[in-house]
């Protein structure tokens, strides 16, 4: 667990990961594991997620639960790979490649299970092998993992017997040394095949210039947009960000995730005030002697029409992050979304956020276990979901927004990316807008980073993200992190004037890390490329075949058991 933890940041020991699973691959040789064995199995697989995940408690004090909760679910993926493994090499399946399509039909369950959790996977280890991730457009993230996941089993193979050759420990059964060989081979081949391919098809890159976009990045606290004392500081602090972005004449401004403090309240005509009132006091638990004062309020919020106004003042597109209220006979819909705005066009509607954080936006099982939603941060509302993607267009570019973590799950960036049937009406340019101001400035932010850059790989499009507290970034479609043309740090403020450091990189030269938990500019230019590719097509078709693969081989094995008569394959 050790080497797995290695492999992730903070300490991003990539070669660590093409040996991470050796040790647990030799587990898988042994012929008896007792249950105590699994028991330490398993306490080492919550270790593994405790140490992995620790900067969920950054949050809040009541994330430490939530994060007790999620690494007891992600540890459990280790004895669960062990046991199924065990039961497909009993029953003949080589080892070596066992290993790759249990290890990656699992994390594909665990990137759907309860919405998903698409988060440290082995093949995210590899980001910075450009060459290796260019086969995410036909794989998908999955095909790294098996790669990485073959290498340690092969190599466990080449472990002599010798090692083991102690009291109470069974001798481990080997392959022959032409099957080792043969394994060995194949591992290379792949890998080589795969380098090559990457190679290529960095080399038929054909890409054409794309819009300037500027990215606001602010640096606040989470519980900043629900302070009403401070809210007005929050709006002018990013006023004052994109006062300066716009005067370097971007094609687009993005703000981050729910950096709008003020929700947009939208009301169904039919409706009649009492009604309204009902819904409100039940949303925000207003006594009723004060709930039409708090009716009043939204009303007045006019949130629309400043945004608009902005948009007009910086003579720019903008997309905002914002909370929004829709209010229909059924009651108040409660979306996290970002609004697009032009300034000759005005208000051209919104995306709402289709995948829910499990325990910061919405509680699983909690109608069976409701004391899960104490693991939630207090203020924090349960969020509903979006229905369907939105493409917003300007000057003949055509932008897809995603909200904090839906670019980290593969399947939601596709479906975004393939919403629309006409393959010229798809996006040209993902946004991620993302508050990872909660972590504070933890490996959190390079491993959201990290993982979103797959998208770009698997659907060949290029990604900016607008990130409260960073990492904001400009990734392009093979998966790179580029540095932005124009990073202004912001050194301080008063007013509506501000202190502003122009830096070249997003590497901080006193941490030798990506700058975070500071406030700026980035301006950049990306490289539109638009190529259509196999994961588009096909989607997840690899982790799926692996999990077919293991799926009849686990019933397989069953079969097999109450017919111990019939012929066995050595």
């Amino acid at each position: 667990m050790v080497l797995l933890w290695l492999c992730f940041t903070p300490v991003e020991f990539a070669t660590a990961a093409w040996i991470a699973l050796t040790p647990v691959c030799v587990l898988l040789r042994t012929p008896v594991l007792s249950r105590r064995q699994y028991v330490a199995i398993t306490i080492c697989g919550w270790i593994w997620a405790l140490s992995t995940l620790q900067w969920m408690r950054l949050g809040d004090a009541t994330m430490y639960l939530a994060l007790v909760a999620l690494a007891f679910y992600l540890g459990l993926y280790i004895p669960t790979f062990i046991g199924i493994s065990r039961r497909l090499i009993r029953n003949g399946f080589p080892l070596w490649l066992t290993v790759p399509i249990v290890w990656t039909s699992l994390e594909f369950l665990r990137a759907w299970l309860m919405t998903g959790f698409a988060w440290y996977f082995l093949g995210h280890s590899q980001y910075r092998w450009i060459e290796l991730i260019q086969i995410a457009d036909i794989t998908g993230v999955y095909g790294i993992s098996f790669l990485t996941a073959m290498s340690s089993a092969v190599l466990s193979e080449f472990i002599p017997e010798s090692l083991f050759a102690k009291p109470g420990f069974e001798t481990p059964k080997l392959m022959s040394g032409d099957q080792r060989l043969f394994a060995a081979v194949t591992c290379a081949l792949l890998v080589s095949g795969s380098v090559l391919y990457g190679w290529q098809r960095q080399q038929s890159l054909n890409v054409t210039d794309g819009p300037v976009v500027a990215l606001v990045q602010g640096h606040f606290p989470p519980d900043v947009k629900h302070d009403p004392n401070r809210a007005q500081e929050l709006v002018n602090t990013h006023d004052l960000l994109t006062r300066r972005a716009g005067e370097l004449q971007p094609d687009l401004i993005v703000w981050p995730e729910t950096m709008w403090p003020a929700p947009d309240w939208n009301e169904d005509p039919s409706l009649t005030d009492e009604q309204v009132e009902q819904f409100v006091g039940a949303m925000s638990h207003v006594p009723a002697n004060q709930r039409f004062d708090a009716l009043l309020f939204y009303r007045n919020l006019r949130t629309q029409e400043s945004l608009v106004n902005r948009s007009q003042e910086f003579g720019t597109p903008m997309l905002f992050g914002l909370q929004t209220l829709d209010v229909s006979p059924s009651g108040i819909k409660n979306y996290n979304s970002a609004a697009f705005v032009r300034p000759d066009l005005g208000y051209l509607g919104r995306y709402d956020k289709m995948h829910c954080v499990i325990f910061g936006e919405y509680t699983p099982l909690k109608s069976i276990f409701p004391f899960l939603a104490d693991f939630r941060p207090p203020g924090m509302p349960e969020l509903d979901a979006g229905t369907a993607p939105q493409v917003f267009e300007s000057d003949g570019v055509r932008y897809a927004p995603a909200i904090c973590f839906e670019d980290t799950v593969p399947r939601v960036i596709r479906r975004i990316v393939n919403y629309h049937v006409d393959s010229a009406a798809r996006p040209d340019v993902l946004v991620n807008m993302t508050n990872d101001g909660w972590f504070r400035g933890s490996s959190e932010l390079d491993q959201h980073l990290i993982t979103s850059l797959f998208r770009c790989v698997e659907t060949r499009r290029p990604m900016v993200r607008a990130v409260n507290g960073g990492i904001s970034a400009f990734i392009d479609s093979s998966g790179r992190i580029r540095d932005p043309e124009h990073f202004l740090l912001m050194k301080s403020s008063k007013g509506i004037d501000g202190e502003f450091q122009e830096v070249d990189t997003m590497i901080d030269a006193n941490t030798g890390r990506w700058f975070r938990e500071c406030s700026g500019v980035l301006t950049g230019q990306l490289p539109l490329d638009g190529r259509n590719t196999i994961y588009l097509q096909y989607g997840d078709w690899f982790a799926m075949l692996c999990s077919a693969l293991m799926l009849a081989l686990f019933v397989r094995s069953f079969v097999k058991r109450r017919n111990p008569n019939r012929e066995t394959t050595p």
